[in-house]
């Protein structure tokens, strides 16, 4: 029997912030936030306006153009320091600038370059600026439509694709921090998730992935030091046709100091030295252009949004996490496939429910490569089959509160797994 193989190239799992125990309320989104910020967006045509830092519900994409007003006066901010962007696409190219009695109007255009447009689902934009005595204010908002992405499985149509070669695989889970008194929330079952997919990878089914190309860190063997040797040295031996797997169980956060940089946290990361003791998202970008030379990744990641980095712990409220609008950017390659375990800021939740004690989202990805997702029945399944069984799966488990989103690329014939 063949292996899952060589198919799949980077599985990165990320479970950002806490995983919460069993579905549970979670609130509406908020339409105008009665707070003041240096920010507020409008959108007339669905007759939206909100705060900085906020998100909202609009009832459709059909519309071309957006402002976000800032409240600063136009002496105070130079306009070629205002930067803008839309779903992480740096977006001035579209935007225009005017002065009003009381700030700065930025006017987006949509129509003016490809790739701007809303999308179904959920959308960021964010706006940064500088002012004279160069200090920087940030905000960033996000606006949710319906969701997007198909509920059903797909047949497999056409010819499988395998990629052979060496398999390499890097699997971490931390589930405590060594200084979770600081703000960090231990999570309750990423190291057994980060367990559980190693097992998978060691069996048939999953490949027979030899022990000596596999690094496993958990809990306090998950210092960003072995993190990033694993990542940076021990990755280096994969060749172009070779396979490589990343499962990463634990939290994202954006940094307290500074929200523009986001983080994938390790056992020894400190809340207020994020720059130091954590893995910042923007080196995912050098792994994948620097260290690994394997050609095929699929990327999984376990996000969500909930009191894994707690605001009130830093003296500031609850604002938006787009680590998996970024990790989408980053991996978003004509030979990659991703898919996130949640929507941008959306909860992932983790309970006993799920197999004695895992996250929902890895839960189902195991049953989907385990077979439930092999919607044709050819003992084979594929990156086409597995990510719509997982969307519907864990949409329905939660209640509609947690929506995996996919972007498979060119990858949907890849095989990510084989039974008998």
């Amino acid at each position: 029997m063949r292996s899952m193989v060589a198919s799949l190239a980077i599985l990165f799992v990320l479970q950002q912030e806490r995983r919460v125990p069993s579905p549970t309320p979670v609130p509406p989104a908020k339409e105008a936030s009665s707070a003041t910020s240096t920010f507020a967006l409008e959108i007339p045509a669905v007759g939206l306006q909100m705060e900085g830092d906020t998100a909202a519900s609009i009832p459709h994409t059909d519309f071309d153009r957006f402002r976000i007003r800032i409240r600063r006066q136009p002496t105070q901010v130079t306009y070629g320091n205002i930067f803008a962007k839309v779903n992480t696409e740096s977006a001035n190219i579209v935007m225009t600038t005017s002065s009003t009695a009381d700030g700065i109007v930025c006017d987006f255009d949509l129509t003016r370059r490809a790739g701007f447009r809303f999308q179904p689902g959920r959308n960021s934009v964010e706006i940064e600026i500088k002012d004279r005595s160069m200090r920087r204010f940030y905000s960033s908002f996000l606006v949710q439509t319906a969701a997007a992405g198909p509920d059903s499985l797909l047949a497999s149509t056409g010819a499988v694709e395998s990629v052979g070669g060496q398999k390499y695989a890097v699997i971490v889970g931390v589930s405590r921090y060594e200084h979770a008194a600081e703000g960090i929330t231990d999570l309750r079952f990423a190291d057994r998730d980060a367990a559980a997919f190693r097992d998978f990878l060691t069996s048939a089914a999953g490949g027979s992935f030899s022990a000596d190309n596999i690094v496993f860190l958990v809990n306090e063997a998950a210092t960003s030091q072995n993190v990033r040797t694993a990542l940076f040295t021990f990755l280096t031996r994969a060749q172009p046709d070779d396979l490589v797997v990343i499962f990463f169980a634990s939290h994202g956060s954006p940094d307290p100091n500074d929200r523009r940089n986001l983080y994938l946290l390790t056992y020894d990361t400190r809340a207020q030295d994020m720059g130091g003791t954590a893995i910042p998202m923007w080196q995912l970008q050098d792994v994948l252009s620097r260290v690994i030379k394997a050609r095929r990744a699929v990327f999984f990641t376990d996000a969500c949004h909930s009191e894994g980095i707690g605001g009130e712990v830093f003296g500031a409220p609850r604002q938006n996490n787009l680590v998996n609008q970024y990790l989408a950017r980053y991996t978003a390659d004509a030979q990659h496939a991703l898919m996130t375990a949640s929507d941008i800021s959306e909860l992932s939740f983790e309970d006993e429910r799920w197999g004695g004690g895992h996250g929902v989202f890895t839960y189902f990805l195991l049953q989907g490569l385990g077979g439930a997702a092999d919607a044709d029945k050819d003992g084979v399944v594929t990156a086409g089959e597995l990510f719509p069984y997982v969307r519907a799966a864990v949409r329905k488990a939660t209640g509609g509160r947690q929506n995996p989103t996919a972007l498979p690329g060119l990858a949907e014939r890849l095989a990510l797994a084989r039974r008998r």
